[in-house]
């Protein structure tokens, strides 16, 4: 089974004005509370975070999102 995480609502505003990487996901990494990196994820349609199978990770532990660029390098969204 796929698990997902429906982002909040200021990351999918966010998400939802940067490029896309493919048809409906971009690649980002996602920066948490505790300092941990989560790299090179999907975020399809700018909403969901596609996880691991075994990753459990609350909403409120993401502390930025920066999304990989093709070629022009970064950009990040913090809370």
């Amino acid at each position: 089974m796929e698990n997902k995480l429906k982002l909040k609502d200021e990351y999918i505003d966010y998400l939802s004005n940067q490029p896309e990487q493919g048809m409906g996901y971009q690649i980002v990494d996602i920066t948490l509370k505790n300092g941990q990196v989560l790299n090179e994820r999907i975020v399809l349609n700018s909403s969901y975070l596609k996880l691991k199978e075994s990753e459990k990770i609350n909403l409120d532990d993401i502390v930025k999102i920066e999304i990989k660029k093709n070629t022009t390098g970064n950009t990040q969204y913090s809370q």
